[in-house]
């Protein structure tokens, strides 16, 4: 309980005032006045339960509870006036980012006084400024009720995408909620003294309203401070006044900290180009400010433990221990920012900073050999990594070899090797790049190595000849990976029975099985990843399977290290390769042969694309592309396969690639018609390897795949959203769906809230449909506002596709018609109304067509089964059927979730059935291109439902 607003105004009256300048005595009629009512009520009868005695009981209570006086209430009109004139003033100067005006305004103000307070609590203390309240206290809080009221009332009239519900709508009312309770219990110097925390963002208002880039550091910095360190002690410093601001506090913490971890990536993705800071600068930068936050975290939990167990004794210990959890719980949450920036951040920064991710190749060459058979006419285009496989290729003896790289760190250690094979002897060479020989290398590297590399190779191996005296077994970030996983191998005495080729007894040690025990711990796989070169997006391949991989690393400790000639693991783990285990470039025998064959090989800074542009069309025989196309999303795989498709041998050519997935992980790849390679490598850590010749997946226009669509996003703000929401629960409480109605009174908002409801279309019209068959004819079944098309909208110019949009709703057709005429597609689109399994729809569409798609429309058609017979009826021998829509995830369908998630649609006409996959696998005429399952988030709720991506081809 808080002290009455009586007490705190008496003992306010008779302290002497520490803000003698800016307030008066807080005017106590609102008091006096529920005083008054209180003991009228205690005269009266109890009330008789009427709906007017409700009312008058309900007015009773505001009027007694809710301390607002008619000067608040002016107060807070005569702000939501000045945020208009702010914002219609700064409109009519034509100042750029109106969406900020109110936000520059609010927190200048804010700001002002933020630094007033926050002085007088560096001169008096915290306790003597939250301890007294006055006028102007309380004006500040209702001040920025107003601009939070305004700016959401001015932003669904003038901006109202940009008022979103996790920034707008939910941040403004927390902060009415909060503020309405300090005012309610005269604690609005607890605001007052916050609003020193609104210095970053008028930094970043004032560079926004001018389109201008803000300065990053700086506002990283600056939010940090204030934020998030000056926060915690604030709150804490609270904790005495209130627990409700207390937990309030720190539920707003949470957010701030969220948004100093996307400042930490955002900041350090965009600054890898830049030069301004060092990067031992940045990390001491960010390693300052961690610090200082678990500093002062630790600070006020040990003063707030004191002080409850020293009121309260024994009895405070479950109150302490909360403590105690909220700053683990803290703790965790940097744990996670430290751990993004490590998996986000790593790899791009090593390869900023030109240092060696990869010191060996992990691909094994021996399976490459066994699909590729290259003869001495091929032109290979790989990838150079530590060269291991470039020189492996090289003993094969192609015509020419281009090993290309996005780190020059790799490419420098690549044309190392080319220098030593050009002048070194075989054992030169091999006590070099076998043993890390550092005396050898020293006696080599100035009088014969260094006068054949280029200046920046020269310049880098300057500066880096401690990798060979550290023993280059263990350099760059990959080694530094090997070294610590082979720590409890080591320790089990496994590297002797390595270089014995011995195979291990028994279970091993118990070292041995805590190295087995540590391939299971899944979340260990990230703290290692990036370390060997993996990013985020290629382990998250492993995420849908995890215990396949689990499976294959056991596998490989207990079976393929003691292969006879598995040198990656032997070179690990025993420290160097022997002559007997090693690469085949490091075998005598092929080093004479390099030698005469060591000009053939081209080193390219850039891009695989980019290469294969620069060969030229028709140039390039071989592509293989090792597991690149792991991390890459679809649009980009789409763009470098388009380009080395285009400049292959169209005869002799074929492309080879690798993947941590267990099936083919794009449908960019689905339509190359890859070979699964099934032989057994050494490596083990790709569940799939493909060979694809180029014949095999014609006709390929790869022009195609260059092709876009309008990138226009329909959105909404969030009250279009509510009266979308209304409008589903209106029409999920009706027993009778009227389909044709539900979708009339939905109008405009009909995109911009499916935008996010019905993920995945882009994904199904640019990629999974084949368009580099160039299809003449396309049917959407279920068109609706004709958004598919938009997606695809270059692809159907370019193909010459003749469209037809079929849907029951005339509104929705009605919005189609004007989307064609806005896109210019008129003369190549038809409109049909009515039902796909009608007689008379069908009589208006072609008797066969090359695609045909059905965008989240199947689940909403009772006779899926003759919905889904007439469509593939529709499709040609050779054309495609394609289609996206909700799902119960298989596997699981017995869940609560997806049972829920079930029920839940179901109330709004769309049916979750597994039998539409299952219909769809069944037939026989069908061969299925593509198939995935992924899960998103409904709008403004917790749920992940799961929808599907389905692409098959007509054999007949």
């Amino acid at each position: 309980p808080h002290r009455s607003a009586r007490d705190r105004h008496e003992r306010n009256s008779r302290s002497s005032t520490r803000l003698p300048s800016l307030v008066k005595p807080l005017v106590t009629a609102r008091r006096r006045r529920a005083e008054k009512v209180a003991k009228e009520r205690e005269r009266a009868p109890p009330p008789e339960r009427t709906m007017a005695a409700m009312v008058d009981q309900f007015t009773a209570f505001v009027t007694e509870n809710v301390r607002f006086s008619s000067e608040d209430f002016a107060i807070l009109g005569l702000n939501m006036l000045g945020c208009l004139f702010v914002y219609y003033l700064m409109r009519a100067l034509k100042v750029p980012d109106h969406s900020w005006y109110l936000t520059l305004y609010s927190s200048g103000v804010a700001s002002f006084f933020g630094l007033y307070f926050f002085y007088h609590v560096c001169n008096d203390g915290f306790t003597a400024v939250l301890d007294n309240e006055h006028d102007i206290t309380r004006y500040v809080a209702i001040f920025f009720i107003g601009y939070c009221i305004m700016d959401l009332a001015l932003g669904s009239i003038h901006y109202g995408s940009l008022v979103t519900y996790d920034d707008g709508w939910s941040h403004h009312f927390l902060y009415i909620v909060i503020l309405a309770y300090l005012l309610h219990n005269n604690m609005t110097p607890l605001f007052s003294v916050a609003l020193v925390e609104e210095l970053p963002i008028i930094l970043l208002s004032f560079y926004s309203v001018q389109n201008k880039q803000r300065p990053s550091l700086l506002f990283g910095v600056l939010y940090f401070l204030t934020r998030v360190v000056f926060h915690t002690v604030l709150i804490y410093k609270a904790r005495p006044f209130s627990d409700f601001v207390f937990v309030a506090g720190l539920a707003l913490l949470l957010w701030h900290v969220e948004v100093f971890q996307g400042w930490v990536r955002g900041y350090l993705m965009r600054s890898h180009a830049r030069q301004r800071l060092s990067f031992r600068s940045k990390l001491s930068i960010m390693t300052a400010m961690l610090i200082a936050q678990i500093g002062a975290h630790v600070y006020m939990v040990h003063g707030a433990v004191t002080d409850v167990l020293a009121k309260a004794g024994p009895a405070a210990n479950p109150v302490a221990a909360l403590h105690l959890l909220v700053f683990l719980y803290f703790l965790y949450r940097f744990g996670v920012v430290v751990h993004d920036v490590y998996t986000q951040n790593f790899i791009m920064t090593s390869i900023g900073r030109k240092k060696i991710i990869y010191n060996i190749s992990w691909e094994d060459p021996a399976i490459d050999h066994t699909v590729m058979h290259m003869k001495d006419d091929d032109v290979v285009l790989t990838i150079s990594s530590a060269g291991c496989n470039v020189l492996d290729y090289l003993c094969e003896g192609p015509k020419k070899i281009i090993a290309v790289d996005m780190n020059l760190a790799q490419l420098h250690t690549l044309e190392l090797k080319l220098a030593g094979i050009r002048v070194l002897t075989q054992e030169q060479f091999f006590a070099i790049w076998g043993r890390s020989d550092f005396k050898v290398f020293t006696e080599v590297y100035r009088s014969k190595l260094r006068p054949l590399l280029e200046p920046e190779t020269a310049a880098f191996w300057d500066a880096n000849t401690h990798l060979f005296r550290d023993n280059f077994m263990y350099a760059g970030t990959s080694g530094l990976m090997a070294k610590l996983l082979c720590m409890p191998l080591w320790w089990s005495g496994l590297r002797d029975k390595v270089r014995n080729r011995e195979p291990i007894t028994g279970s091993g040690g118990i070292f041995f099985q805590f190295a087995l025990k540590m391939c299971s711990m899944t979340w260990l796989w990230s703290v290692f990843a990036p370390l060997g070169g993996v990013p985020l997006e290629q382990l998250n391949l492993l995420s849908r399977n995890p215990e396949v991989f689990v499976e294959r690393l056991v596998e490989v400790l207990t079976t393929r290290i003691w292969m006879p000639d598995n040198y990656f693991y032997y070179g690990y783990i025993v420290g160097e390769f022997s002559p007997e285990v090693c690469p085949r470039y490091l075998e005598k025998d092929n080093f004479a042969v390099m030698k005469q064959r060591v000009d053939r090989v081209k080193v390219y800074h850039g891009t695989w694309a980019q290469a294969a542009e620069e060969e030229g069309p028709g140039s390039i025989t071989i592509a293989s592309l090792l597991d690149s196309m792991d991390w890459m999303p679809p649009s980009m795989i789409a763009e470098n396969i388009a380009k080395v498709v285009a400049n292959m041998d169209q005869k002799k050519g074929r492309i080879f690639w690798r993947s941590f997935a267990d099936r083919v992980h794009s449908p960019v790849l689905a339509h190359l018609k890859g070979q699964l390679v099934p032989t057994y490598d050494r490596v083990g850590w790709y569940l799939t390897q493909f060979i694809s010749p180029v014949p095999s997946f014609q006709p390929y226009d790869p022009g195609m795949l260059e092709c876009k669509g309008t990138e226009s996003k329909p959105t909404n703000s969030f009250l279009d959203d509510v009266c979308v929401m209304w409008a589903m629960a209106k029409q999920g409480l009706q027993k009778t769906k009227d389909v044709r109605a539900f979708y009339k009174k939905q109008g405009t908002r009909y995109d911009g809230f499916r935008e996010a409801l019905l993920p995945g279309r882009d994904l199904l019209m640019q990629h999974c449909v084949p368009w580099v068959k160039k299809p003449k004819t396309w049917i959407s079944v279920g068109c609706g506002t004709a958004r598919d098309i938009e997606f695809v909208t270059g692809h159907v110019k370019a193909s010459g596709t003749k469209v037809y949009l079929v849907d029951l709703s005339d509104a929705l057709l009605d919005m189609a018609r004007a989307r064609v005429l806005e896109l210019g597609l008129q003369t190549q689109v038809v409109l049909v109304e009515g039902d796909i399994n009608s007689e008379t729809v069908r009589k208006k569409l072609p008797k066969k067509a090359d695609l045909v798609t059905c965008s989240y429309c199947l689940t909403m058609i009772p006779p899926w089964k003759e919905a889904l017979a007439t469509m593939l009826d529709l499709v040609e021998v050779g054309g495609n059927l394609a289609l996206i829509d909700f799902v119960t995830r298989e596997g699981r369908e017995e869940r609560f979730a997806q049972r829920l998630y079930k029920w839940w649609f179901a109330m709004d006409g769309v049916y979750f059935n597994r039998g539409h996959v299952d219909w769809l696998k069944a037939q026989k005429n069908l061969t299925t291109i593509w198939y995935s399952e992924e899960e998103s988030r409904v709008p403004y709720t917790p749920y992940y439902p799961t929808h599907y991506l389905y692409c098959a081809e007509k054999t007949a």
